[in-house]
C-alpha cells in the first residue's frame, strides 16, 4: 500500500476552548484506510480512504441542522467540466467506463476541496491552490475527473438497486414542516441531543486514482433555510431563487444555525 501524508489542520483547533463557549455545535474531519476492492479489477484487493464527517453536539441543548453534505451510497457527487469535448452521441448515453479510465495524473499539484460547496446539491468542488477562490473562475477539469470515476462507480454498484429519487436540487414550501423532514427527508438533517455524535463516511478511491495533494475543508457556517424551486421575475429577466426558513423546532429538537467548529485535513497520494 503506497504511503500517505496525513496532515490535521490545527490552526482550527487552536482556540476551540474559545469557541466552545459561543458555538454549540462541531463538524470535524478526520481519515482511514479500509480495504475493499478496485474500481476496474473487482478481483484485486486494495486500500482506500475513506473521509468522515462527524457532527457533534457540544452544548446542554437538542438541536437538529442540515448536513453540510450529501452522498450517494457514500460517494461525494462533484461537478462536470468541459462537457463539450464528447460528441453528441457520447454526451447523451455516456460510457463512464471509458470515462473514468481516461482520469490525468495530479501528481505535484495542490487543490482545495470545499465540502458543500453548492447550496443545492451540497456537493463537493476541487480548487487549484493557484486560484482566488473569492473570485469567479471556471470549474477545473480535476472535478468532470472525480464525477466521472464516482458516476461509474454508482452505475456499477448502486444504481440497479436504487430506488431513490435522483438528489432533489430545490425543496417545495410545503416540505419544509416537521413531519416531513423527520420523514421524508430525515436522511438530509441531523438530529443531536446534547452530547450526541453521528458520522457520516465517505469513499476517496477517486482522489487516491488521480493523486495529488487534497486540503478538505467545510465552510463554518449552517443556513437557516433551504432554498425552493426558482420563478421567472419578469422584471429583471431572469429567474430568481426563493428560500423557505426552517421550522424552529423539529420533533423536540432546536434549530441550530450559524457559524460551528471545524477543521481542515490534508491528504496526499
Amino acid at each position: 500500500m503506497k504511503a500517505i501524508r496525513l496532515y490535521i489542520g490545527l490552526c482550527m483547533f487552536l482556540g476551540f476552548n474559545a469557541l466552545v463557549s459561543s458555538q454549540s455545535v462541531s463538524i470535524e474531519l478526520s481519515a482511514k484506510w479500509v480495504k475493499g476492492y478496485d474500481v476496474f479489477k473487482k478481483d484485486s484487493i486494495i486500500y482506500f480512504p475513506e473521509l468522515m464527517i462527524t457532527y457533534r453536539n457540544i452544548s446542554d441543548t437538542s438541536f437538529y441542522f442540515q448536513k453540510v453534505s450529501d452522498s450517494r451510497y457514500g460517494l461525494p457527487s462533484l461537478p462536470a467540466a468541459g462537457l463539450l469535448q464528447y460528441p453528441i452521441e457520447e454526451f447523451l448515453n455516456p460510457n463512464y467506463f471509458k470515462r473514468a479510465k481516461m482520469h490525468g495524473d495530479y501528481t505535484g499539484e495542490h487543490y482545495k476541496v470545499e465540502i458543500g460547496d453548492n447550496l443545492f446539491s451540497k456537493g463537493w468542488i476541487a480548487i487549484n491552490d493557484t486560484c482566488n477562490i473569492e473570485v469567479e473562475h471556471e470549474i477545473d477539469m480535476i472535478n468532470s475527473a472525480l464525477q466521472n470515476i464516482y458516476e461509474y462507480i454508482y452505475r456499477e454498484n448502486y444504481k440497479p438497486m436504487d430506488t431513490r429519487d435522483e438528489f432533489k436540487l430545490y425543496y417545495t414550501i410545503s416540505d419544509m414542516v416537521p413531519e416531513v423532514i423527520l420523514t421524508k427527508y430525515k436522511d438530509k438533517f441531523v438530529f443531536l441531543k446534547p452530547g450526541e455524535s453521528c458520522t457520516d463516511t465517505y469513499n476517496l478511491i477517486g482522489f487516491k486514482l488521480l493523486k495529488g495533494s487534497f486540503t478538505f475543508y467545510i465552510r463554518p457556517h449552517l443556513l437557516p433555510y433551504v432554498y425552493t424551486a426558482p420563478i421567472w421575475d419578469s422584471h429583471q429577466s431572469q429567474y430568481a431563487e426563493r428560500k423557505v426558513l426552517l421550522p424552529q423546532i423539529v420533533g423536540g429538537y432546536t434549530l441550530y444555525s450559524g457559524n460551528f467548529y471545524s477543521n481542515k485535513i490534508t491528504m496526499t497520494f
